[in-house]
């Protein structure tokens, strides 16, 4: 499974979404609170994280100086990867709605 699939099947919430968009990941969202989540999904999803951020135009030099540990990077790229997720979605809502989807 791939990251967006993982993330289509956990966000089947549209208001979720909008949430995330409007309060921001970190706010503590099920499954994206503790170290020990973020780190399973940074283990399991890397690549398609680090596909998603440079998607964005992010490359890793960019991230890895602003935090002093791998641990946190780690929690910022997944929660990084949500957000961008999650504004995409946003996004589609919004482009659906304006075509009467």
């Amino acid at each position: 499974m791939r990251f967006i699939e993982f993330l289509d099947q956990r966000f089947c919430n549209s208001q979720e979404i909008r949430e995330i968009n409007h309060r921001g990941i970190s706010a503590g969202f099920d499954g994206f609170r503790e170290v020990w989540e973020l780190d399973y999904l940074y283990e399991h999803f890397e690549a398609d994280i680090h596909e998603i951020i440079e998607e964005t135009g992010y490359v890793d030099s960019d991230l890895k100086d602003e935090y002093d540990n791998e641990e946190t990077l780690r929690m910022k790229l997944v929660w990084f990867a949500v957000s961008t997720y999650c504004l995409s979605r946003t996004d589609a809502l919004v482009e659906g709605k304006d075509q009467g989807v």
